[in-house]
């Protein structure tokens, strides 16, 4: 069972094979298609199975980016889809929790994002990437 930290929920739902590095897209990839293939997830607080590969984790458990903002956006998004740390679930219970959410909810999430900035992310694809999920 892989650690799933708030807000990668949503990034994962969303991704297109854009990230930060070849190892990064590929860990990200690998992670979609095992819970596409009925893998399941924890979800936790702090680092998880994407932030393995991520270029911007600082050793201490922080991101360059900013730890309070991905803290926040975390909080944000469990209590979007109604989750706890400690819950396990499966991609289609994620899908479906994701497509549930009003706009309000993603731009609480998401507002501000690099990847909603430069187009990658939406509430529309959101809800067309999780309905097909």
């Amino acid at each position: 069972m892989k650690p799933l930290r708030g807000h990668h929920m949503f990034c994962m739902a969303l991704f297109s094979g854009h990230g930060y590095d070849e190892a990064f897209t590929q860990n990200m990839s690998a992670l979609i298609e095992e819970g596409r293939l009925g893998g399941r997830f924890r979800l936790v607080q702090g680092h998880d199975a994407v932030c393995g590969a991520c270029p911007n984790r600082q050793g201490d458990g922080g991101c360059v980016l900013g730890t309070e903002d991905v803290a926040r956006r975390d909080r944000e998004a469990l209590d979007a889809l109604g989750f706890q740390p400690g819950r396990e679930l499966g991609w289609d219970e994620i899908a479906g929790a994701l497509n549930a959410i009003g706009p309000e909810e993603f731009q609480r999430v998401c507002g501000g994002c690099r990847w909603a900035r430069e187009g990658l992310c939406s509430y529309a694809l959101l809800r067309e990437k999780t309905r097909h999920s």
